[in-house]
């Protein structure tokens, strides 16, 4: 069996090391404020008061409803191109992977990016085409706090059950 020459050993524990703190950087900017108590129910009149939606003119004066979509559901969705797919992680995980045809809309950016893509959520919801938000997991409360702004603008949209990682599990 032949030895690894030390210059190469080095390089791959090198690159191990780096690899392990991508990793570990990426869990711990994926979804920074996990919650504190369960998971609360998708009702948006249930929503903390805190954050303001931003506004923009012709929002339906309706309140919307979240619902939770199961991944069976948007794996069928995907596969048919049927559903508007919003990934509200950091932008660059949604670089690194994402569902097929999602739109990156970090949380963080919500209030500056409404306007660009409230147009296609109106027409989405005019249609009856699914608007699907999702996150890293089902701890990051980042895509329900997105989807409660839209549902109260008006609009219609679902949660991902299990975020991007039961996506990715179920995909392996």
């Amino acid at each position: 069996m032949k030895s690894v020459p030390k210059i190469a050993a080095k390089s791959m524990a090198q690159f191990f090391l780096l690899s392990c703190l991508l990793a570990v950087s990426a869990l711990l900017c994926s979804c920074p404020e996990p919650p504190k108590k369960p998971i609360p129910p998708l009702d948006p009149s249930k929503a903390t008061k805190k954050e303001k939606p931003a506004e923009a003119p012709a929002a339906p004066t309706s309140p919307g409803q979240v619902s939770r979509m199961p991944l069976g559901d948007l794996y069928q969705l995907v596969q048919g191109k049927a559903a508007v797919i919003y990934d509200v992680r950091p932008a660059i995980f949604h670089k690194m992977s994402n569902i097929p045809g999602s739109i990156s809309w970090p949380k963080a950016a919500f209030d500056r990016d409404l306007a660009k893509h409230e147009p296609r959520i109106r027409a989405a919801n005019t249609q009856n085409t699914p608007v699907v938000i999702y996150c890293t997991d089902l701890a990051c409360p980042d895509a329900l706090t997105v989807a409660t702004k839209l549902a109260q603008r008006g609009y219609n949209v679902s949660v991902l059950q299990g975020g991007y990682e039961a996506w990715k599990v179920a995909a392996l």
